[in-house]
């Protein structure tokens, strides 16, 4: 057997570090009109020093790229700053609600809704608020709403903009714990 960790080699090999990049060349034609943010999380561990590491668990980085006036104005990827990462990073954790001690990198889904830019997770941790240049501005509960985390698949009701997830905690067991406002944060 191999000691080497599949999930950290090759094209699974985590990101090192955090980049920002202007006036990004573009090959081919990027429509005048599109214009906006295009993101991407998903899991990038802070080094390669666990030989158990699974990609599924590594802390949330999440990419994007600015796109206006047919460029690639910007490029950026930042690590969300849970307090593991923040620490890591000898800086401080930038605060606010946990749930249940709950505070894992969201690493899942990166969400735009109500004017917030939301980087989730399964398994029951709160997404995290990011800045629309991706700096994490922490933890959202939507001002309390929001009893535990929501799951990372969101589904968006164009018509009404409500925003429907299922919020869920594992020990919560069978019960349901949601109330309306939950299912109406906005």
């Amino acid at each position: 057997m191999s000691d080497v960790n599949r999930f950290l080699e090759g094209s699974f090999a985590p990101v090192t570090e955090e980049v920002t990049a202007y006036g990004l060349p573009v090959t081919g034609r990027i429509p005048a009109g599109l214009s906006g943010r295009y993101l991407r999380n998903g899991p990038n561990p802070l080094g390669l020093d666990d030989p158990n590491y699974h990609w599924f668990v590594g802390s949330g980085m999440v990419h994007g790229v600015r796109l206006r006036d047919g460029t690639a104005e910007w490029y950026r990827n930042r690590w969300v700053r849970s307090k593991a990462v923040a620490a890591a990073h000898d800086q401080p954790w930038p605060g606010g609600p946990v749930h249940e001690n709950q505070d894992f990198a969201a690493n899942t889904h990166v969400i735009g809704h109500a004017g917030r830019t939301l980087a989730v997770v399964e398994a029951g941790a709160l997404p995290y608020e990011l800045s629309y240049e991706l700096d994490t501005i922490g933890p959202c509960d939507f001002g309390g709403t929001l009893p535990g985390g929501f799951a990372a698949h969101t589904k968006l009701d164009r018509a009404t903009g409500e925003l429907h997830a299922i919020a869920y905690f594992w020990a919560w067991g069978t019960t349901s714990s949601t109330s309306s406002s939950t299912r109406r944060a906005r």
